[in-house]
């Protein structure tokens, strides 16, 4: 974004941003400046996105006319520590109301794409139509001279994720890359293709280490419309000393209580990143095993973090400048003078992954782990939704041996998971690019399809969180209460209506800002560096009314599309008790028709305090 204004203390209303149209059945490409007219267009990402989705009707996702956005928050690609992401939103091809009608989503990824975005001076692009042929946009920044091409992409298919990204970044030098795998390309058969985003570690090391935009198929949305790869080739921002405030953000982000369970033990007491939940989540039953349906045995330890520490080397290693280094990298062991060294890459494992693809299907073999979890990565698929839909295929062969599906998978076959996804990228197998909904209503048999509106659950169990019907996007990122029954234990009404409709939905404001949800930046920590950077006066109060109309915008886009009360409701499963899991068993279906009327009336005052409207 940027401004003519030069007095010291300035209004949002004197930015702009600068939004390129892509429509790529015509090959024709528009620039244009558009003035901030609210905060929700200064903050941007889905703030920005949902007002601007409102404007669509939209029944099928894969016409040409379906926009694809893609844009940046306020602190992406700025020197707000995790302030990395880029945001891609769509109706989607996952995400879909009992009536059969798409909904509106967002991914997110981080990476150095974004920052590459912003340095070319793009805040937002909107892809419509469809190429004739295979395409890649290329962004190119040289001094003040911008230029915007559709290229020739035709030499890319079939590539994986990771190979398309170091085609591309070989072929243009300090270029970052955003691309779809084999998934994406088979776009009619896959419903949740992600898009990989480049990271400097992984155009340094020549190692599959992208961060994903998984949730909701906004890669399947990029292949509907032949669109293989996005190419942001920019030198850096040079923006020199960096300001108190945001110096003191980053102090915070990166040692701050907030951050602290995604760094590794020797930084500042850390809590060894999102793999700690495999150990922290399976003693208490509270660990998705087979699909989500916990065990009650000790076949999971194999694949605790603790198990992999003498075999392998885990490496934590970072995004872009980021001092949080979430990523938990596994390498083989190489023994130099006695010490020991990385060797061979296998895999990055993140939490939902390796649950999800892995222990919730009965895998539990530590080579077999790291295999699964690249293959995934590069075919382009995300692992939430495909693990999900797994699990499903083999708990359904599992109850039915005599009318198997699928040629009868079943939990733990290693072999016959990795060759039925293939498969599946390959466009060979739709009941499983469908995704669970589609394959469970077709079986007819929905109970234990995990899913809330047509999107998989993330790796925990929906009996511990009546709040992921109300996420607008993946159930576990755009609605903190996931783990709220682990860490506070509370089972009442009055505490889960506030905790959906005060606190949970508030998980949403680093989607507006660009930063990463595991900074954990309380608003103090960063609210300094709108004046650093923009000169702007923002309060913690600004941003959380942003960030509520959002979610209510958001709301209103479901209502649209003919979402109603029954759309959001937890699997049956969730009702029942499960003997093998220790904590409270309070969800009933009595208990979700309450809540349900006590959340929507709080949700229906608050639009009419903020006088929005259903979109028409």
């Amino acid at each position: 974004m940027w401004t003519e204004a030069t007095q010291e203390t300035k209004q949002i209303t004197d930015y702009r941003y600068h939004q390129v149209t892509v429509d790529l059945t015509a090959s024709v490409i528009r620039r244009a400046d558009l003035a901030c007219q609210d905060m929700e267009d200064f903050l941007g990402g889905i703030g920005r996105s949902f007002k601007l989705l409102e404007g669509y009707e939209v029944t099928d996702v894969f016409s040409p006319t379906s926009p694809l956005v893609m844009n940046l928050g306020v602190f992406s690609g700025t020197e707000v520590m995790t302030g990395l992401r880029i945001f891609f939103s769509a109706y989607s091809p996952l995400k879909t109301a009992n009536n059969g009608q798409p909904l509106t989503m967002w991914s997110t990824a981080s990476g150095k794409f974004a920052t590459k975005l912003a340095a070319a001076g793009i805040d937002e692009v909107v892809f419509t139509g469809r190429a004739t042929q295979p395409v890649y946009l290329l962004v190119r920044k040289d001094g003040e001279d911008l230029s915007l091409t559709l290229e020739d992409a035709t030499a890319l298919q079939g590539q994986s994720t990771h190979d398309k990204i170091m085609a591309l970044a070989d072929q243009y030098a300090d270029a970052h890359v955003a691309a779809i795998g084999p998934a994406g390309e088979h776009w009619q058969h896959n419903a949740y293709a992600a898009i990989a985003c480049s990271t400097v570690n992984q155009l340094q090391s020549r190692d599959c280490k992208p961060r994903f935009a998984g949730r909701g198929g906004m890669g399947s949305m990029m292949g509907s419309k032949n669109l293989l790869a996005i190419v942001v080739q920019a030198p850096d921002l040079k923006t020199g000393r960096v300001p108190p405030g945001v110096l003191a953000a980053n102090k915070e982000i990166s040692r701050g209580d907030g951050s602290r369970n995604y760094r590794d033990a020797r930084k500042s007491n850390g809590g060894g990143g999102t793999w700690r939940n495999v150990a922290g989540l399976h003693p208490v039953g509270g660990l998705p095993e087979m699909n989500f349906w916990p065990q009650g045995n000790d076949a999971p330890s194999s694949l605790y973090r603790q198990s992999f520490e003498e075999p392998y080397v885990i490496k934590d290693e970072s995004c872009f400048k980021c001092g949080i280094s979430c990523h938990k990298n596994i390498y083989d062991v190489e023994m130099d003078n006695g010490k020991r060294k990385t060797s061979k890459y296998y895999a990055k494992f993140d939490y939902e992954p390796l649950d999800l693809l892995t222990i919730n299907l009965g895998i539990y073999d530590q080579q077999q782990a790291l295999e699964i979890v690249d293959l995934v990565d590069q075919l382009g698929f995300d692992s939430i939704s495909l693990g999900a839909t797994l699990g499903y295929v083999m708990d359904y062969n599992r109850q039915h041996r005599e009318q198997l599906i699928l040629n009868g998978l079943s939990f733990g076959n290693f072999e016959a998971t990795c060759e039925l996804i293939r498969q599946t990228a390959a466009g060979q197998c739709p009941d499983v690019g469908q995704g669970v909904k589609r394959l469970a209503e077709s079986l007819g048999e929905p109970a234990y399809a995990m899913h809330c509106k047509g999107v998989e659950l993330p790796a925990y169990l929906p009996e511990t969180n009546p709040g992921y019907p109300f996420a607008l996007a993946g159930g576990h990122m755009s609605m903190r209460t996931f783990l709220l029954l682990v860490f506070e234990g509370e089972t009442g009404m009055d505490y889960w209506v506030d905790a959906i409709v005060n606190r949970g939905i508030y998980y949403t404001r680093d989607d507006l800002l660009g930063l990463c949800k595991f900074a954990g930046a309380p608003d103090s920590a960063i609210l300094p560096s709108f004046k650093d950077l923009y000169g702007v006066d923002i309060t913690a109060e600004d941003m959380m009314h942003a960030t509520q109309r959002t979610y209510l915008r958001g709301l209103l886009l479901e209502r649209k599309q003919g979402a109603t009360l029954d759309d959001y409701e937890l699997p049956a499963r969730a009702y029942e008790r499960n003997p093998n899991v220790e904590l409270p068993h309070f969800i009933t279906p009595e208990f979700m028709t309450e809540l349900r009327e006590r959340v929507f009336q709080a949700f229906d005052e608050q639009i009419d305090s903020y006088g929005l409207a259903t979109p028409v």
